[in-house]
């Protein structure tokens, strides 16, 4: 069989959550009328100028001047560029050709605002605004308090298009319209009844606050708040700020908390929002609508996870780095980096890279085009001892295809006493069925790495398998990550039927209570291949160990977790956590 390095996933680009992930943060670009404010054509220019200095950013190298883990090295790629809110001035301003005829995908949005923004901002957009468009892709938006205020509107409210003189009241037509353009850019879905159009910068469904599969036109109904995979963190979009129930609005809470168990207490988060968690004013007031009480409402749900920072705008001054935000505020045990760099339309922002260990920020500012560093800092992580080890060899240790094999879903589990060294996959054999896919795990004395011994699934195997039928042509191989939580250990892997999926889960012991218990990831949002199922994959059976001799790495890491990629083409392989 032939293997190549090529990688694919149907849903987004797949993530490697060992590879380092680098993204721009902007907040405030803050585009504005002419006749509202003659500032407009400073503002258009000045954004437009940041965009050119910041598309020569992949060909640089990290200033050496900073005491950040990447100084002097190639910048390279950029992931994704963020923004944390206002992106208009006053909700992307009136067009009333885009109010009554426009239909997706032509809607626009705005005489100035909108349409200065997208074309500064959003890929293929079809209107000469006469400003340099961002290159990086994907950009992920978010809303300010100027985008869905309600101070100064139009005379009319937005047309929902589903029946004739069906208008919203006056005072919300910006609320309608900047949250329709953020269900356009990240889910296609526009007024209902229009045609769905493919979204600009696609986010999953189900990390997505909407209604099934659609986005949403109704602001009341759902937050739009989501999370994006950027590899060794995830980064979380709260848009005004988390909790956010003004005017109607849904707070999005239970759906944050919801993502947040899914992710469990390890995974390293970025919290993105327009309101800052710092400098109150009189009476607890951080902002005229975001009070202390509700920011430590939301750092109290935080409290439990590993947040590694919140990137925030609003107050178009540059921020202190680091600004140590106490998290939970009540009872503090731990500080959070706020990063606030400034405002866009000032021509500042924020280079943000993250590893498993390590995550370094720089705030820069451009003029003439030409990118100036002006402060940068480095920190580690928690949990950041943690190594994604793999067997990168391309050797005859593989079986398939994979057509004719079933997912064994037996646990394998480590004796007592012993932690598991090393794990891979294995083809079922012995007195089992030989066509499965299962589990092979090395076993050692925890104190001093003796007496190891191979396990695999002990019999009978029974039905402990799936599909029932045609085996892993209808199965494709899940590439979400599971993870132990923090206070457990694992004692045993397994693999476990995800809609039409295999996807691996760990057995895992809580230090404390010695209660057991299976962790599985549960995002759906990555896949391989494209279609047709396993049938032409091959399951690599190198196994993987946890590395030993490695100047800087414990020999006393343990497995934290498991995740199964795409090695080449067509091999199904695993990479396993060691912390």
């Amino acid at each position: 069989m032939a293997d190549t390095t090529s990688t694919s996933s149907p849903l987004s680009a797949a993530v490697d959550p060992a590879a380092p992930a680098t993204f721009i943060f902007l907040a405030d670009p803050q585009l504005t009328r002419e006749d509202h404010d003659p500032s407009e054509g400073y503002r258009k220019k000045s954004c437009s100028d940041l965009n050119a200095a910041l598309n020569s950013l992949d060909a640089l190298n990290y200033p050496s001047n900073f005491e950040i883990s990447c100084a002097g090295e190639p910048i390279g790629k950029i992931n994704a560029v963020f923004f944390g809110g206002d992106l208009t001035q006053v909700g992307g301003d009136y067009d009333s050709d885009d109010q009554f005829r426009h239909t997706p995908p032509t809607y626009h949005g705005g005489k100035k605002e909108l349409v200065v923004v997208r074309a500064l901002y959003q890929k293929n957009f079809d209107v000469n605004a006469g400003v340099t468009l961002l290159k990086y892709d994907p950009k992920y938006f978010g809303l300010g308090n100027h985008d869905i205020q309600w101070e100064y509107h139009p005379d009319v409210g937005w047309y929902k298009g589903r029946w004739a003189l069906d208008f919203s009241l006056a005072e919300n037509y910006w609320r309608y319209q900047m949250w329709n353009f953020i269900s356009q850019m990240h889910t296609g879905y526009h007024q209902p009844l229009l045609p769905h159009s493919d979204p600009i910068y696609p986010i999953n469904w189900q990390s997505i606050d909407s209604e099934y599969g659609q986005g949403t036109f109704e602001w009341e109904d759902y937050s739009l708040n989501y999370v994006v995979d950027l590899g060794p963190v995830d980064v979380f979009q709260l848009h005004r700020y988390g909790g956010d129930s003004d005017d109607g609005r849904q707070a999005g809470i239970q759906w944050l908390k919801d993502k947040l168990e899914e992710r469990g207490t390890t995974r390293p988060i970025i919290i993105v929002q327009h309101y800052l968690f710092s400098d109150t004013w009189e009476n607890g007031v951080i902002t005229p609508s975001w009070h202390d009480t509700q920011r430590d409402a939301l750092l109290d749900i935080l409290s439990p996870y590993n947040i590694i920072g919140f990137f925030v705008g609003h107050n178009h001054g540059v921020g202190l780095l680091p600004n140590p935000i106490p998290v939970p505020t009540k009872n503090p045990t731990r500080n959070v980096p706020e990063f606030r760099p400034g405002c866009a339309y000032n021509q500042n922002f924020a280079l943000v890279r993250v590893t498993p260990s390590t995550m370094d920020v720089l705030y820069g500012t451009a003029a003439n085009k030409k990118i100036t560093w002006t402060n940068g800092a480095s920190f580690k992580l928690p949990y950041g001892g943690q190594v994604w080890e793999t067997v990168p060899d391309w050797n005859g240790n593989y079986f398939g295809a994979l057509k004719d094999f079933y997912v064994d879903t037996r646990r394998v589990r480590c004796p007592a006493g012993k932690v598991i060294v090393s794990c891979g996959l294995r083809r079922t054999a012995g007195p089992d069925p030989s066509n499965r896919l299962s589990w092979e795990i090395v076993a050692a004395k925890v104190d001093d790495g003796t007496l190891k011994e191979t396990v695999i699934a002990a019999p009978p195997a029974g039905g402990s398998y799936f599909p029932g039928d045609g085996g892993m042509s209808k199965i494709y191989v899940d590439l979400g990550p599971v993870v132990c939580p923090a206070g457990s250990a694992v004692v045993g892997v397994f693999f476990w039927q995800k809609g039409n999926r295999v996807a691996p889960g760990l057995v895992v012991r809580n230090l404390t209570t010695g209660v057991e218990s299976e962790v599985k990831n549960t995002d759906m949002h990555q896949y391989f291949p494209a279609t047709g199922g396993a049938s032409d994959l091959y399951a690599d059976t190198n196994m993987v160990s946890r590395p030993s001799g490695q100047p800087g790495v414990s020999d006393a890491l343990q497995m934290g977790g498991v995740a199964l990629y795409q090695k080449g083409t067509n091999r199904l392989a695993i990479k396993v956590l060691y912390k």
